[in-house]
């Protein structure tokens, strides 16, 4: 199988860094979420992780942390999780979620308690300082 690329994306006003690297094990959304068109920044996120699922890390760790976003990508967020179980699910692979918000955004927490029920992997929040 070829080498999986990473993903690397700096920051904007407007989309989030991201990290996606199987190598450091390292899965990541930090900063702000406001695309026009989240699929055209989350489709290939999604198909990274398709491409990611056919020979996955024993342990996956998601990390969120947003400072504001969109309810567009937030139904990504949940395309995300929703695709890392699954292969949780099909590999027998441990599958995780951290979602950091700010001390005192309770719309951000409560989003986070939402994905966690819907989507029904092992999820933590953190207060992000």
């Amino acid at each position: 199988m070829a080498k999986l690329r990473k993903i690397y994306r700096e920051k904007s006003d407007f989309y989030p860094k991201m990290v996606f690297d199987k190598d450091n094990g390292i899965f990541e959304l930090e900063g702000r979420s406001l695309p026009e068109d989240s699929e055209a920044v989350y489709g290939p996120v999604l198909e990274w992780l398709d491409d990611y699922g056919k020979d996955p890390n024993p342990e996956t760790e998601m990390v969120f942390r947003l400072e504001y976003y969109n309810s567009a990508s937030l139904r990504k967020f949940a395309d995300i999780l929703a695709t890392l179980r699954r292969i949780s699910e099909q590999k027998g692979v441990k599958v995780s979620a951290v979602w950091y918000y700010e001390d005192g955004d309770e719309s951000s927490l409560e989003n986070a308690e939402d994905l966690i029920s819907a989507i029904g992997i092992p999820f933590e929040t953190r207060i992000w300082n």
